[in-house]
């Protein structure tokens, strides 16, 4: 058994003692994790499968070239042998494919030569800055076999920085996956603050191509327009062999129009280690809130790195991949 100090001098020199040792545990203890949500999924490894390449455009359809007309024969009165339609002629050139199949084969081409995986469950390390550690964001993706998808986010604060603040949000998008990717139906957030709940939500109309909010406004829906948590996906299905490339990108409360610059492929350290990655950037004026975004050439251009820049161009916030788990059954 200790004995406690007789003097209140002693007594106040333990209190202090025992309030660092609390502290410094909380500061150097492993980040809490949450429970997985759902069916554990297989962890994806580097190199899993070939590296995709970045989408260029179709080359058109070679048009046929026109075949000249016989010769006429050297005696003018004498009419030409005529040709069985039903014997074969040969040509000198080897002929185009058909009209439908030119078709099916530019169309075959647009596609997403790196499709996304049917069940995905991302894990990023949440930083203030670009080095402290303060929360855990999860990303959850489910495709059906009617094409319907589910992107669902979650983040909080953990360890020392949920004490003095506490933070919980989740997201989801909805909607179908179509030939040119994620097209969203409906977007929802809920975010958990010492100040209280607050909740919003938009719903994207195709048909009537209107953007309606809770709030009660809408706007006109622009084609390809995507929510915050659905264009971090949609990203892979774009072609990606151009400078920059314009996105629309809705919060649940208003709609924006951005310019992402695609940069050159940059090596990245995570700690799943040191990633080949193609980092896009977000285009702003002076003033403006910036975004980067680094997709993993390793890991079918999922996110594997996202940056916040606040309107002074300091980082805000970062958010690192610290696991990858995919299945495509």
């Amino acid at each position: 058994m200790i004995a406690l100090p007789r003097t209140s001098t002693g007594r106040i020199a333990l209190a202090i003692a025992l309030s660092a040792l609390v502290h410094a545990i909380a500061l150097f203890a492993p980040l809490v994790k949450l429970p997985p949500v759902g069916v554990p999924l297989p962890p994806l490894t580097a190199k899993l499968e070939p590296l995709p390449k970045i989408a260029a455009k179709p080359a058109p359809p070679r048009k046929p070239k026109p075949r000249p007309a016989p010769p006429l024969p050297a005696d003018a009165s004498q009419p030409a042998e005529s040709v069985s339609a039903e014997e074969p002629q040969i040509d000198a050139e080897p002929q185009p494919p058909a009209i439908d199949e030119a078709i099916d084969k530019a169309v075959e081409e647009t596609r997403p030569a790196h499709p996304l995986p049917k069940h995905a469950q991302l894990t990023f390390v949440a930083y203030k800055g670009a080095d402290f550690a303060v929360g855990e964001m999860r990303h959850r993706l489910e495709i059906g076999d009617d094409k319907s998808y589910t992107l669902r986010v979650g983040m909080n604060t953990t360890g020392i920085a949920s004490i003095f603040k506490s933070y919980e949000s989740d997201q989801q998008s909805s909607g179908t996956l179509t030939a040119q990717g994620l097209r969203p139906v409906k977007y929802s957030e809920t975010k958990t603050t010492s100040k209280g709940k607050e909740s919003l939500e938009a719903k994207f109309s195709w048909e009537e191509k209107v953007l309606s909010f809770s709030n009660g406004h809408s706007m006109p829906l622009p084609e390809q327009a995507q929510d915050i948590v659905s264009f971090l996906y949609q990203l892979s299905q774009l072609a990606l062999d151009r400078s920059t490339i314009p996105v629309y990108i809705s919060n649940g409360k208003k709609l924006e129009r951005y310019e992402l610059a695609v940069g050159e492929e940059e090596m990245i350290q995570t700690r799943l280690g040191w990633l080949r990655a193609l980092p896009l950037r977000k285009i702003r004026l002076q003033g403006e809130e910036g975004l980067d975004i680094w997709l993993g050439l390793e890991y079918r251009l999922l996110p594997v790195k996202i940056r916040m820049i606040d309107r002074s161009g300091q980082i805000a916030g970062e958010m690192a991949i610290s696991e990858i788990r995919v299945a495509d059954e």
